[in-house]
């Protein structure tokens, strides 16, 4: 697919009717704006599941065989490009604290190291860390700038004991899209390693492990991915695998896996090494099908779009005088669009859902209030407009109150 830049795309470089056509929520005419919550499920992702239970109900263990098998070959490479990396460094976890929470805890710090992330991250990649305080490893959380991570205050909490920098490939509040590369460039000089939270992300923004110099990362499926809850990946560099020690050791873990009462703990090569026991298999199909489909569509193309749409939502909402906390220049957000609210959002919410406009509330440190709107591949300008033109008629509404 050849990328369309965003500051001149009108229409995305695929057939949106047709992705539309994936979607439901489209049909019912809801105007859906929560995917950095949980997307709806496409039609192709959830047939993808049913066809799985169906087999299960029909084969019982032949799913092993008939789903399984073909699946772990398809799924990781479909994986592996998606964020450029090899296939047998991808491996599976139920969601991103899982993959975070590995990746802590098998890593090789040692008591005095120090962890650096900002203060606006989900707890997904900030408590998995601070855990790490057991092992006497601090986590040094440093002040947002611009919505995100910036060099300068990485630089301000680094010394010699620094190991890891842990960050958000989407920032979930704010919406920031954080410059990867350039804090991959800042980790390599320094030997630092670089763990990504990619669940905004990987599916919605091109991600390359490679040239961004991210040595592990980790999504749930549900949000930026379109894939069903409770499935998701992580992915780990060959050389990080080899420093690493995994916390957990389960029966598919080890080498000789099949011949069961053969006790030996040699560990699997690379990211093999992480499987522990039985897999979600309904999960890991609608996760392919839902990778089957971003792939199709362009990861570059989708972020082109949802960029576009992001553009509109933030000159609009700032020229009717919201304030929008998201970084206004495109090749910093991505499909997350932040406003502070003016008073209590919960019912403003829900009078929104009532019209058919779905997004979510916020709050900040500090308690203060903030509506959020995240668009995604299918959603159109038209859509926008419209979740627009309703939080000024509400504004207006509870002016005159």
């Amino acid at each position: 697919m050849i990328p369309v830049s965003a500051s001149t795309v009108h229409t995305p470089a695929y057939d949106i009717s047709a992705v539309r056509r994936h979607f439901e929520v489209t049909e019912r005419g809801i105007a859906y704006f929560n995917h950095a919550g949980i997307s709806p499920l496409p039609r192709p992702v959830r047939q993808a599941i049913v066809d799985v239970l169906d087999a299960l109900a029909a084969g019982g263990s032949t799913v092993f065989r008939d789903v399984l098998d073909p699946l772990m070959e398809e799924l990781p490479r479909r994986v592996a490009q998606l964020v450029n990396a090899q296939p047998a460094e991808v491996t599976f976890v139920p969601n991103t604290s899982t993959g975070v929470n590995l990746i802590a805890q098998s890593l090789p710090l040692q008591e005095g190291d120090n962890i650096i992330l900002c203060d606006v991250e989900f707890p997904a990649n900030v408590y998995p860390w601070m855990n790490l305080r057991r092992k006497g490893v601090t986590t040094r959380l440093v002040p947002a700038v611009d919505g995100g991570l910036s060099l300068e205050a990485i630089e301000a909490a680094r010394d010699e004991r620094s190991r890891v920098v842990a960050v958000s490939a989407v920032q979930f509040f704010t919406g920031r899209r954080e410059d990867l590369a350039a804090i991959g460039r800042y980790c390599a000089e320094r030997g630092l390693w670089l763990v990504v939270d990619a669940i905004q992300g990987a599916g919605l923004v091109p991600i390359d492990m490679q040239a961004m110099g991210i040595h592990a990362l980790a999504a749930g499926g549900q949000k930026a991915l379109c894939g069903p809850p409770g499935q998701g990946f992580m992915v780990v560099r060959e050389e990080l695998i080899e420093q690493m020690e995994p916390i957990f050791m389960g029966p598919l873990s080890v080498v000789n896996w099949q011949h069961w009462l053969n006790y030996d703990t040699t560990l699997q090569p690379l990211a093999a090494r992480f499987q522990t026991g039985t897999t979600n298999l309904a999960g890991l199909a609608g996760l392919n099908a839902a990778l089957e489909l971003l792939l199709d569509l362009g990861v570059e193309n989708i972020s082109a779009w949802v960029t576009h749409l992001s553009n509109i939502a933030i000159d609009e909402l700032t020229a009717r005088g919201f304030q929008v906390i998201t970084p206004r220049e495109p090749e910093r957000h991505a499909n997350i669009v932040t406003l502070a609210w003016p008073g209590e959002p919960a019912p403003v919410v829900e009078a929104l859902q009532q019209e058919g406009i779905v997004l979510c509330e916020h709050r900040d440190a500090q308690n203060n209030p903030y509506l959020r709107v995240s668009s995604h591949c299918y959603n159109t300008e038209a859509e926008i407009y419209r979740v627009i033109q309703s939080l000024e008629d509400h504004i207006n509404a509870h002016e005159h109150h």
